[in-house]
């Protein structure tokens, strides 16, 4: 009797199908649920910032709130995007890294810094 070999004719997980799980670690999963919650903390920063907390109002005050709230809708978007992307390359078997660009990243991640700057100098 012979032992049947573990990766298989089929590959690692025995099954090449059209069902077939394509990432077995789910880390494009985790990214995306990281970048739905980071998308939901910026929110409501945004509601927070847009809450009346004093009698008076100004544009000036609700500006950054509107635009965190803009913010946290695209990072939501961005996330969604990204999950599709990663599985498009793992499925096509190309590298993942290739697609980020770091500088257009960096300004993104800075935008809520500087926002949060603005609203307690203003």
């Amino acid at each position: 009797m012979s032992v049947p070999d573990p990766a298989g004719a089929d590959g690692p997980l025995g099954d090449n199908g059209p069902d077939a799980a394509v990432d077995p670690g789910l880390q494009a999963e985790r990214t995306k649920l990281a970048w739905n919650r980071t998308a939901l903390a910026v929110g409501v920063i945004g509601l927070l910032m847009l809450h009346p907390f004093h009698h008076r109002t100004s544009l000036a005050n609700d500006v950054p709130g509107f635009f965190m709230i803009l913010l946290a809708a695209g990072t939501w978007w961005y996330g969604a995007h990204r999950y599709r992307a990663v599985v498009a390359s793992v499925r096509a078997g190309r590298s993942i890294t290739a697609m980020l660009n770091g500088r257009r990243f960096v300004l993104v991640c800075l935008i809520p810094a500087a926002l949060g700057l603005w609203a307690v100098l203003s």
